[in-house]
């Protein structure tokens, strides 16, 4: 997959196959998402096209509300990019969001980032909005086209007779509800982060981006990976320092409930099961070593560990 990272002044000088674009901001790239962009994938393979996902790149919040210093995100840009590289997509737009391109009218989003990306055909969820204040539509699409390429409109993707949406994963996330987030996402929800503290041969403390939507605190059944190799583990995720309105670095405690094989290297990937508890802070010393010999036990038992 070829990524473009594209402003006003680079749109038009990229050289390109004629495509099948999917666009959206696609945060999270969950099951509604998906269905957009194989619909793309598929019709591209049966017009002998290439297949395209046109995203944005910061989130249109923090561009917007003067308040917002930073967005946090279900599947940052790099986590993004793999996902849509496994789908067998062949481009990736990544359209960098800023004043001016909030202020383009319909016509002029439409004229500089599907006209001159050499966009055969356009698709897009039902609620999918363009150009400045989101006046453009599905609705209004045909108009601003001018004949230069079709488009196919996605209807909205439901789970448990309920929208599929960012907005429903992250009040997921916000209760801990991490299984019912994987039914929304089609796969486990995860985060990456580096070691910044090691206590042990199965303890450690990882350093988590301030990108990263993360769940409320608590402790975790997690699956730990890297280098090919998964261990199930415990994490203990404390989710409440704030700067402003801001999250700041956070930290995840991690510990192997089986010993690793290799040297740890510095990055994992955590991969979120169960929440177990909410995390309970007041505590003493010698009650949360109680609680956590507790918490072992049960992330044990939900692993079926012996």
């Amino acid at each position: 997959m070829k990524t473009f990272r594209l402003s006003q002044s680079s749109s038009a000088s990229v050289d390109l196959k004629p495509n099948v674009t999917a666009v959206g901001f696609f945060d999270g790239v969950h099951k509604g998402h998906q269905q957009v962009i194989s619909t793309a994938i598929e019709k591209a393979q049966e017009w002998n096209l290439k297949s395209a996902v046109m995203t944005f790149d910061p989130h249109p919040s923090v561009v917007l509300k003067k308040e917002k210093q930073h967005a946090h995100y279900i599947t940052p840009l790099k986590e993004k990019q793999e996902i849509l590289e496994n789908m067998g997509v062949d481009y990736l737009f990544v359209i960098h969001f800023d004043t001016d391109l909030a202020a383009l009218s319909p016509q002029a989003f439409v004229d500089e980032y599907f006209a001159s990306l050499k966009v055969e055909h356009v698709v897009a969820g039902y609620d999918f909005s363009y150009g400045h204040k989101g006046k453009g539509s599905m609705k209004t699409l045909p108009e601003h086209a001018k004949g230069r390429f079709t488009h196919t409109v996605v209807k909205k993707v439901a789970q448990d007779e309920d929208k599929v949406s960012s907005t429903r994963i992250r009040a997921l996330l916000d209760e801990g509800r991490v299984s019912e987030v994987q039914k929304l996402l089609g796969r486990k929800f995860a985060v990456r982060g580096e070691i910044s503290e090691k206590s042990s041969e199965k303890c450690f403390t990882i350093d988590v981006s301030p990108s990263y939507y993360l769940p409320h605190s608590g402790v975790y059944a997690v699956m730990i990976s890297y280098q090919q190799r998964h261990y199930k583990g415990m994490a203990v995720l404390k989710n409440s320092e704030l700067t402003g309105n801001e999250k700041t670095n956070r930290k995840l405690f991690l510990h192997f409930l089986e010993a690793p094989h290799s040297e740890l290297p510095a990055e994992f990937i955590v991969y979120f099961h169960q929440l177990i508890r909410e995390e309970n802070l007041s505590g003493q010393m010698s009650e949360l070593s109680s609680q956590r010999e507790k918490d072992k036990a049960d992330i044990r038992h939900f692993f079926r560990i012996g």
